[in-house]
């Protein structure tokens, strides 16, 4: 009897082990698989979260893209003032350009972009795309300069490029700044990528500034990492000028390309050891713009012992005589010379009377094929400008 009821009990026990076990394997279980419900609705949770920040940058990119800055035709007759970047940043120096632009005739306004130092507007300037969409609004026609192979950055950033002294050191000009070497395919691609961002964002033009070799500093001391010094240096500017125009008018076809030259260099045909033959440059530009400013030829010049006091006669004979100088491209090259004059104080104090006398001077000689003139001031003060019908 005894061992029926040890028998039994054993019996019990396992049973009752057996259902213990199981129902802890179930409960066991069931916060396995709670957990496991709970973990899949967090990932779900986080991907519908993830999604909908997705969608919203698409949104973003979207009405950007519905929303483009409006492009501004070229004008017939430009009527141009120049800004630099750090004007355009300050919201004080930019309200007064929009009051200049406003009461004036003027319909177009230069922008550095990339200055000699090699800073570039889309690092410091607060929201551009807003202030090219205001100029826009304005009907102002936005024009990106950008000095091209002067660039102090790009001997920080990839100094390979970079001119160099024959003891090894970056070579600089008498301002101080260095200057990539012209003949760098990668200077060349550099400066193209800089041009399209510009264009994409909503400028209508861009304009080459320092598209040449050095003029001032120890030249004797430059070594060039990439210039053979065989090629003629011409050769090594058309090259660039031609290959940029290309990449450029590929990315958009409707944009203007414009570069700045030497008085002199309109003058002469030699490229005063530069590289800036214009009869070699003028058909990849759309427009050339020459620094006429009299204040930058040495006395003697014109018969004058200071240019600077005879505005409109300086004006008159450069472009007269580089008109010449172009031989049978003067006639076209009419319509595409805009020139740069004077709106500062420099070898005279120089009035509205005598900023109003460049001007005559350009439409006397440019007649009906005329396009137009771009006033520079360093400071961006055009005070005298308000008061000259242009």
């Amino acid at each position: 009897m005894k061992e029926n009821f040890i028998f039994f009990g054993i019996i019990f026990a396992v049973l009752l082990s057996f259902f213990v076990l199981k129902d802890g394997l179930v409960s066991t279980f069931q916060i396995k698989k709670s957990d496991n419900i709970s973990t899949l609705k967090n990932k779900e949770d986080e991907s519908i979260k993830e999604d909908k920040k997705i969608e919203k940058k698409l949104n973003v990119v979207n009405e950007n893209a519905k929303n483009p800055v409006k492009k501004v035709d070229t004008p017939d007759v430009l009527k141009a003032i120049y800004a630099t970047m750090w004007s355009i940043n300050s919201s004080k120096k930019r309200s007064y350009l929009y009051d200049v632009l406003n009461k004036t005739e003027l319909n177009s306004i230069v922008i550095d972009v990339k200055d000699s130092s090699g800073k570039l507007a889309f690092d410091n300037v607060k929201s551009l795309e807003k202030v090219l969409s205001e100029l826009s609004e304005m009907n102002v026609y936005k024009i990106a300069r950008i000095a091209v192979f002067q660039d102090s950055e790009i001997a920080k950033t990839n100094p390979k490029i970079v001119l160099k002294t024959k003891d090894g050191k970056i070579w600089r000009d008498k301002k101080g700044y260095a200057w990539a070497d012209p003949a760098s395919k990668e200077a060349w691609d550099y400066v193209i990528s800089i041009s399209k961002k510009a264009i994409d964002i909503g400028f209508d033009e861009i304009n080459y500034d320092y598209i040449r070799f050095p003029t001032d500093g120890d030249l004797d001391n430059i070594v060039y990492p990439f210039w053979d010094g065989k090629e003629q240096k011409s050769e090594v500017i058309r090259k660039f000028s031609e290959y940029s125009k290309n990449e450029l008018k590929k990315h958009d076809p409707n944009v203007k390309l414009s570069m700045d030259i030497f008085g002199y260099t309109f003058l002469r045909g030699d490229g005063l050891g530069i590289g800036q033959k214009l009869y070699l440059l003028i058909d990849n530009f759309d427009y050339v713009y020459p620094m006429v400013y009299p204040s930058h030829y040495g006395a003697g010049n014109f018969g004058f012992s200071n240019p600077a006091d005879y505005p409109y006669e300086v004006v008159n004979l450069t472009l007269k005589q580089g008109l010449d100088s172009l031989g049978e491209k003067k006639q076209e090259a009419k319509q595409k010379i805009r020139p740069w004059i004077q709106v500062f104080d420099l070898g005279a104090k120089y009035t509205p009377d005598m900023i109003k006398a460049q001007i005559e001077a350009v439409y006397d000689v440019l007649g009906k094929e005329n396009t137009g003139w771009l006033m520079w001031s360093p400071s961006n003060n055009y005070d005298k400008v308000l008061e000259i019908e242009l």
